[in-house]
């Protein structure tokens, strides 16, 4: 699994990340056969620390301009941020039809434009999920956690999560802080609004998935599909756990 291995080299780095449990052949495979299974991993309990001052996007950028610099000496899956949501599309039958049409166009479309970016900080390892919840407040420090998703992949993809946080009424704030810590502002790069375009569409993802049997999911789904299909960013989406 990806994740343990990761970090074990991350470890070994010195790079302030959670650390998988020693001397467990990991991941475990559980509730059926290799291909079927669930797979669990096991990690050292961090030392948490009580009432920690909330993690800053300096912090995040700081955090992702020493993880970019490393190049792990082991091969990563490629960079398909699209194909989740293409299975989820392709497998709804809460999907109306024209909403349908429209996500497997734009998606086909999205892929294209990746397929031509030419990336201003380069391809190398990303976390894959690089948002403020994603970095644990331990008494040593603040450690990286969640690296289900690393990938090569644009470097700029670490950074488009802040980008994204808008979306949410976060503020603009947080993306200017990451980035003049990380020390590179793609912003203006013509791939950088393909990126955050795809990190926006493929999020619908999880509450199509979930929609026949959560209206929560199935009105956020809704509101997000009707505000890529506009065009409008004001609109706010809102965490649905």
């Amino acid at each position: 699994m990806r994740a343990v291995e990761v970090t074990r080299w991350l470890v070994r780095e010195d790079f302030p990340s959670v650390v998988p449990v020693k001397g467990v052949d990991q991941p475990i495979i559980v509730d059926g056969g290799q291909e079927e299974g669930t797979p669990v991993t096991f990690w050292e309990q961090a030392d948490i620390c009580p009432n920690p001052e909330p993690v800053t996007g300096a912090e995040l950028g700081g955090l992702l301009r020493r993880l970019h610099s490393l190049g792990p000496p082991f091969v990563l899956p490629v960079f398909r941020p699209l194909d989740r949501l293409v299975a989820a599309v392709q497998a709804s039958s809460w999907l109306h039809e024209s909403d349908r049409r429209w996500l497997d166009a734009r998606a086909v479309e999205l892929q294209r434009g990746l397929d031509a970016v030419e990336s201003r900080l380069g391809a190398g390892l990303v976390h894959g999920d690089a948002q403020l919840g994603n970095v644990i407040s331990a008494r040593t420090g603040r450690l990286v956690a969640d690296w289900d998703n690393a990938a090569t992949a644009p470097r700029e993809w670490d950074l488009i999560p802040a980008a994204a946080e808008e979306r949410f009424g976060g503020s603009p704030q947080l993306l200017t802080q990451m980035l003049t810590a990380y020390g590179a502002d793609p912003t203006l790069e013509t791939g950088w609004e393909i990126l955050r375009d795809i990190y926006e569409l493929r999020s619908v993802a999880a509450h199509i998935r979930r929609a026949p049997s959560s209206p929560p999911h199935a009105r956020e789904a809704a509101l997000r599909i009707a505000s890529l299909r506009a065009g409008d960013r004001s609109i706010r989406w809102s965490p649905v756990g």
